[in-house]
């Protein structure tokens, strides 16, 4: 991973073409994917003929494979020259949260680059603890927690997640939740990006019952730089149901998508009906 690290930072953005190449051989021998993720795009914006759907769901697949790549890159990053590939906004939502709670729960979706994003937190002060499912062969998926783990994210396993989370938060620590397409644990389904989407209630469940906010959080690249941003929490009103709680952070997460759909990954079935 070192070794893999050095080269890719000493291509510099050249590495880019490596995943460029990469994104478009995935997509090229993938055609039930690549077919759902132009459908799916093209639920989210009706005005994209067919050709625009294909496109857009290409860069997708492009921008996927660029930030897998930049998983290995970040890997070799020192924390103190992070701040030289990001800028971060609404930071002080977070440290909000550590004053006057204690720690807090940071919601994400399938968009942009959500280890970059744990980067670029501890090169801000968070610290942070994810819960993560398997990524494929047993090996890949333990090379990947390690590798997270190097880089100080504690890392939990999703069978087994719920104490360590509140542990976590109540310990100064950030939970990032990945809350679309969940593969366990309950679920809502919920407004999001045209239709119904199954979401996670994770987020909302670990707020209410540690008894901190909820933040949505994107992370995606613009102009040569990954862009962190921290939006404000969502409010957990007492008595207000998790189905509730979840649609706002959906909403949230759902404007960035809308904004920049190219760095979405709607490659299986997104939606329910």
């Amino acid at each position: 991973m070192w070794t893999a690290s050095l080269g890719l930072r000493a291509m510099g953005p050249a590495r880019y073409a490596l995943g460029d190449a990469i994104g478009a051989a995935i997509y090229a021998s993938s055609p039930g994917s690549r077919r759902r993720c132009a459908e799916n795009h093209r639920r989210l914006d009706p005005s994209l003929d067919a050709r625009a759907a294909r496109r857009r769901a290409l860069a997708s697949f492009r921008n996927y494979a660029r930030t897998s790549v930049d998983f290995v890159w970040q890997y070799g990053v020192p924390v103190h020259a992070m701040h030289r590939h990001f800028r971060a906004y609404g930071l002080e939502h977070a440290h909000a949260a550590l004053d006057e709670h204690g720690g807090g729960v940071f919601a994400l979706a399938h968009f942009g680059s959500w280890d970059v994003a744990a980067g670029c937190g501890l090169a801000s002060g968070l610290r942070v603890t994810a819960v993560m499912a398997p990524v494929g062969p047993d090996t890949v998926t333990r090379i990947a927690a390690w590798a997270r783990r190097r880089q100080d994210m504690e890392v939990l396993v999703s069978s087994n997640a719920a104490r360590g989370l509140i542990r976590a938060v109540r310990r100064g620590r950030f939970a990032a939740i990945l809350s679309d397409i969940p593969d366990r644990g309950e679920t809502v389904i919920v407004n999001f990006c045209g239709g119904p989407v199954a979401f996670s209630t994770a987020a909302a469940w670990l707020a209410r019952v540690a008894k901190v906010p909820v933040m949505p959080v994107d992370c995606w690249r613009h102009r040569g730089l990954y862009r962190l941003v921290v939006h404000p929490p969502v409010a957990v009103e007492p008595g207000e149901s998790d189905a509730a709680v979840t649609q706002h952070v959906a909403t949230g997460l759902e404007a960035a998508i809308r904004r920049h759909p190219e760095w979405w990954y709607p490659f299986g079935e997104i939606y329910q009906r």
